[in-house]
């Protein structure tokens, strides 16, 4: 109903006296033409709403096409094998991933810097962009203003690795010789030229005992004879981590015995003693070459100084390469990684008995069930410092000693059961968790 329409009722019902509420009653009941005003009142709101929807739509999906470009671009940059600039890497993946977007590239500002050091890579980009709108400049919104960053990183973490390994008596003839090559070929593999200062490797070979080179002998038992470097150790030491000073026999060492075998069951040969903490590869592979098989199986002293020679209550006790080594266990830079090896059953730990008596005579220190145990004990506490122990049981027979290995390994994937010779798969797959792990991004 029309203004005027209303005007002229108003005054035909004065005229009439006729009584205006009916009228009135009347035109609050009048709804044509209401649709179209209010549809009128309301379609800019409308328009602006829609379209205001489609524009931050538009312009967020643009912000995400944006993000994944330099997520891609800032991970690859970060790769420690990549040798191209950083900032050249991150550009090149956004403007492949945006080059089909009409005029984005061009208002783009893009920001990028590095910090790139031997062992570390970390890109950072920051992009802004203002997109233009389709909608929202009726209401003085001309453009969206969006501002993505993207931060990756790739550092490798300092590595201290013990490798134990069994050469005693049944690791002789075609077993030696494979776990020479393999050993050799471990060291290749993790002693990376172009991350020098970074790994220390510490070679523990043992048969019924293991020798340690006299810096070690000397801080334990000082005036140690040069042609000794086992320590008498007793029943409970081989499971603790840091031993006193003063409290320690030295292991007497003949170099033969009366039946012409070999020299010493329970001490390795001066050739064969331990290298803690080293990097030079030359050094750790002219010990390697030159083991030998013979005597008893002393898995659980071998375990327990692989165990110490990560442990930092050592550092600077045991030589080799690096002076502020073994690290905090909760430094998080490092990663420590105990490696035993080896082809049989921990055996009881039998001494000979004074050189008077001759070498027919022998007495028992303690059982193989103790050794087993101090085996264990080994592990336990090394794990619990957050080492991550690989094992290699190489043709070991009778659960009881597979058992004994697989529990000691930190992950079931980490125990390694060699069927035949080839060992060398075994040191190669621990190789490669090692390089897979120790890289942090």
């Amino acid at each position: 109903m029309g203004v005027s329409e209303v005007l002229i009722r108003f005054a035909r019902c004065r005229n009439e006296g006729r009584d205006m509420r009916s009228l009135l009653r009347h035109f609050t009941q009048d709804v044509r033409g209401n649709v179209a005003m209010m549809f009128a009142m309301l379609l800019g709101p409308l328009v602006v709403s829609v379209g205001g929807a489609l524009d931050y739509s538009r312009t967020f999906t643009i912000g995400a096409e944006i993000q994944s470009a330099m997520d891609a671009g800032t991970l690859a940059a970060a790769s420690l094998s990549q040798g191209e600039d950083p900032e050249t890497i991150v550009r090149n993946y956004i403007t492949a991933a945006l080059s089909e977007h009409n005029g984005v590239l061009e208002r783009l500002n893009v920001q990028v810097s590095s910090d790139l050091a031997i062992n570390s890579r970390e890109v950072t980009a920051d992009a802004v962009i203002s997109v233009p709108t389709l909608m929202l400049g009726i209401i003085g919104y001309d453009a969206l203003t969006l501002n993505r960053v993207s931060e990756a990183n790739e550092r490798v973490r300092n590595l201290e690795i013990s490798l134990v390994l069994d050469i005693s008596g049944s690791m002789s003839g075609s077993k030696i010789t494979a776990l020479r090559d393999a050993a050799e070929e471990f060291v290749g593999v993790m002693m990376d030229p172009d991350l020098e200062g970074l790994t220390s490797l510490s070679v523990i070979p043992y048969n019924g005992g293991v020798r340690l080179p006299q810096t070690v002998t000397n801080d334990l038992v000082p005036g140690t004879p040069n042609d000794s470097g086992c320590l008498e150790l007793g029943v409970s030491d081989p499971v603790t981590m840091d031993l006193a000073a003063n409290g320690y026999d030295w292991l007497d060492w003949q170099d033969r015995d009366q039946r012409g075998w070999r020299s010493s069951a329970f001490c390795p040969e001066e050739n064969e003693a331990t290298v803690f903490l080293e990097q030079t590869p030359s050094v750790l592979v002219n010990l390697i070459r030159d083991l030998d098989a013979g005597g008893n199986t002393g898995l659980d002293v071998a375990t327990a100084w692989g165990a110490r020679a990560l442990d930092p209550a050592w550092r600077g006790r045991l030589g080799g390469d690096f002076a502020s080594r073994p690290a905090a266990y909760d430094d998080p830079s490092t990663m420590k990684v105990l490696v035993v090896m080896t082809d049989g059953a921990a055996t009881a730990q039998i001494r000979r008995a004074q050189n008077w008596y001759g070498d027919w005579y022998s007495y028992e220190i303690y059982s193989a069930s103790q050794a087993r145990d101090n085996m264990a004990d080994a592990c336990d506490a090394a794990e619990a410092e957050g080492v991550h122990i690989y094992t290699i049981a190489f043709q070991v027979s009778g659960s009881t000693n597979r058992n004994l290995m697989r529990d000691c390994a930190s992950r079931p994937e980490n125990y390694y059961a060699v069927e035949n010779l080839d060992i060398s798969a075994a040191f190669n797959s621990i190789a490669a968790d090692l390089n897979n792990l120790r890289l942090a991004r």
